[in-house]
């Protein structure tokens, strides 16, 4: 009788889980992957739409192309996990498993912030904000741009810096940035809680930039009719347009399973594994300590995380001995602008203490990061 592997979620985790678990195992295996969406892309890539440099279209690739061949992919929207019973209900089938990983990440929750959703909710963390947000900045000529990020944890930490930098080279180009104040109002006391070295770099190219930091500082309500930002001090910054990282969350489906009762599901940061026998959870929607933080929510973690995860199964099926200790250990690139990019190369936990470092800013970078891109996209599809 065939064994099933069940993963949710098809980003970066789910697809290198998918395509490692069709390279090892053999027909005894039933491998599913189920997501609601019918392409992936690379979350900087929402950078290329929204500074009108690619369209949508450019910047997808079809889950019909997927690699793993010996994968089902499932294009529906998971409606219920029921831990108890193994198995995955979606909207129009029901699938009982032996293994489960949830990759389904982390949802964005515009509407946790009063006032927000009214002043435009603009934000660049959705493709469907990004290109919002492009018309937006297309007619912007003067004025002040806050840029908040309403609450921790978010995903890519460093995304948010990376905006402001490219909204400056964006109006730079239209020739308009001296008529343009750019503010970024952070609730944490560094812009990279986990590495003091790198958020003064960070602080040093903001400043050069003309770009001021407002630190230690949370937003709580956005009185849209008067254009104010308001902090939990009751403090007010004006705004003629107003960019919102909003308040992440688990997906619906996590929170109401036996998975999700404290949130953000917490794993064992030496195989991945939940409470729950045979049961993984890989990416954003996981929490894996790190002291008294956690292991930041990045792209390049879930991948990371996968390929433990697959190792694990590896290894309680017999077919491989080792188990693949999770290190965290990935690097994200950031555009600074004129072409120009930095890498915040990372290992959270390989070591004593995590290892953050900041590279860059240069053209090798650039280059390094497309093929960061294609290497992926020519690992996980046709």
């Amino acid at each position: 009788m065939k064994k099933n592997i069940v993963i949710l979620g098809a980003g970066f985790g789910g697809l290198e889980a998918a395509t490692t678990l069709s390279e090892k195992f053999s027909d005894r295996y039933e491998i599913t992957l189920i997501d609601k969406r019918d392409s992936f892309f690379i979350g900087f890539s929402k950078f290329e739409v929204l500074f009108g440099r690619k369209s949508e279209e450019e910047i997808k690739y079809s889950y019909k192309n997927l690699k793993a061949n010996k994968t089902r992919f499932i294009q529906e929207s998971v409606t219920n996990i029921d831990i108890d019973n193994k198995v995955i209900s979606t909207m129009h089938s029901r699938f009982s498993y032996d293994y489960l990983i949830v990759a389904l990440g982390a949802d964005l929750y515009p509407s946790a912030i009063p006032g927000f959703v009214e002043s435009g909710g603009h934000e660049f963390y959705s493709l469907e904000g990004a290109k919002k947000l492009h018309s937006a900045i297309s007619d912007f000529k003067k004025g002040t741009i806050l840029l908040t990020i309403f609450s921790t944890p978010y995903k890519c930490p460093p995304a948010p810096y990376e905006g402001a930098f490219q909204l400056v080279d964006y109006f730079t180009g239209k020739g308009v940035r001296q008529n343009i104040t750019i503010k970024v109002i952070i609730p944490t006391p560094i812009p990279i809680p986990v590495s003091p070295d790198v958020s003064r770099e960070i602080e040093r190219l903001l400043t050069d930039q003309n770009i001021e930091l407002i630190k230690n500082t949370r937003i709580i309500e956005i009185d849209s009719s008067a254009k104010n930002a308001v902090t939990e001090k009751k403090d007010r910054f004006a705004y003629d347009l107003f960019i919102g990282i909003p308040v992440h969350t688990p997906p619906p489906v996590v929170r109401q399973s036996k998975l999700g009762e404290k949130g953000f599901i917490l794993v064992n940061r030496k195989n991945l594994q939940t409470e729950f026998e045979n049961v993984y959870a890989v990416g954003d929607v996981a929490t894996v300590p790190v002291g008294e933080a956690a292991v930041p929510k990045a792209g390049v973690f879930a991948e990371d995380g996968a390929k433990t995860v697959v190792a694990d199964i590896l290894r309680k099926e017999g077919i491989e001995i080792e188990l693949r200790k999770f290190e965290a250990a990935g690097a994200c690139y950031f555009e600074f602008g004129g072409g120009k990019v930095g890498k915040i190369d990372a290992n959270f936990l390989g070591g004593e203490k995590p290892r953050v470092i900041l590279e860059g800013l240069t053209s090798d970078l650039r280059r390094e990061k497309i093929e960061f891109e294609a290497a992926r996209r020519d690992r996980w599809f046709k």
